[in-house]
């Protein structure tokens, strides 16, 4: 059974294209569309009656075509 899950953010830690991402939001890209695959592994945060923060164990990232 799936169920939606609704977000209002996501921390990515970048490694292989970091430097690059940066300077095109340093030179002004405001949104670069991305599409981020992976899977809930634990519980990385309390429940403070909004939100649970989940560590994610990220399979994939891409960069969208605009």
């Amino acid at each position: 059974m799936s169920r939606a899950i609704s977000s209002e953010f996501a921390l990515l830690d970048v490694m292989r294209g970091r430097v690059e991402l940066a300077r095109r939001i340093n030179r002004g890209e405001k949104r670069i569309p991305v599409t981020i695959r992976g899977y809930i592994t634990e519980v990385w945060g309390y429940d403070d009656g909004t939100s649970i923060e989940f560590q994610v164990e990220v399979t994939s990232a891409v960069e969208r075509a605009r």
